[in-house]
C-alpha cells in the first residue's frame, strides 16, 4: 500500500526568472552536494537561473562552503526551514531530489500535485512514482552530469516541462491519494 497524499493550497508564485528548487532535510543521504555540482555548470548555460534549496540539516554549512568553493553563491538561496514549504512549490520551474537513498518521499508526490516536472534519483521507492519520460526523468545517484543533461532538456522545452507536470500530477491523483491509500488499507483488514 503506497503513502496517500492529501490535497493542499498552493500559494501564487511571487518571482519571474527560471528557478530550479528542492525541499529536503540537509543530510549528506539526501545528494544536494551533488545537485550544487551539477548546478555549477547548468549556470554557465543558463546564468539568470535560480537555485532555491529549503530544508534545514546538519550539512548546511557544508552545502553553503561548497557553493561558495563553486563559485555558485550568486545563484543558490538556503532558505532554511519554510513552514508549510510545500505550498511554496509553485514558485518552481522544476523539482530536483537527487537524494542518494530514498523510501517513498512526500515530496516528490507533494511536487508532482504541484504539477511540476521532476528530476529525481532512481533509488528506493521513487521508480514507482516517477517512469522517465512519462510523468518526470529519473537519474543514477551520484551523477552530476545526468542531473545537468537532465536540467538542459528541461529548462530548454516548456511543453516537455508541462506534460510531464501533468502526468506527474494525474499518477498522483490516481495511484498516491489518501483516499486510496485508506480503501487500500481498510481492504486489506478485511
Amino acid at each position: 500500500i503506497h503513502n496517500g497524499l492529501e490535497s493542499f493550497d498552493l500559494m501564487p508564485r511571487k518571482e519571474g526568472g527560471f528557478t530550479v528548487g528542492t525541499i529536503a532535510e540537509l543530510h549528506r543521504v539526501k545528494g544536494l552536494d551533488v545537485l550544487l555540482r551539477a548546478w555549477r555548470e547548468f549556470i554557465t548555460k543558463r546564468p539568470q537561473a535560480r537555485l532555491v534549496i529549503m530544508g534545514e540539516g546538519e550539512e548546511r554549512e557544508h552545502l553553503m562552503t561548497l557553493a561558495q568553493e563553486l563559485g555558485i553563491t550568486d545563484s543558490v538561496s538556503f532558505k532554511g526551514h519554510v513552514d508549510n514549504a510545500r505550498s511554496h512549490l509553485i514558485g518552481f520551474d522544476i523539482f530536483v531530489l537527487p537524494s542518494r537513498s530514498e523510501n517513498l518521499p512526500y515530496v516528490v508526490l507533494e511536487a508532482g500535485y504541484a504539477g511540476l516536472p521532476v528530476i529525481a534519483s532512481r533509488v528506493g521507492g521513487i521508480p514507482e512514482i516517477i517512469t522517465t519520460g512519462e510523468n518526470g526523468v529519473l537519474v543514477d545517484p551520484e551523477n552530476p552530469a545526468e542531473i545537468l543533461s537532465s536540467l538542459l532538456l528541461l529548462a530548454d522545452d516548456a511543453l516537455l516541462r508541462a506534460r510531464l507536470g501533468t502526468a506527474l500530477r494525474e499518477t498522483i491523483s490516481k495511484r498516491f491519494s489518501l483516499e486510496k491509500m485508506t480503501r487500500d488499507t481498510l481492504k486489506a483488514y478485511e
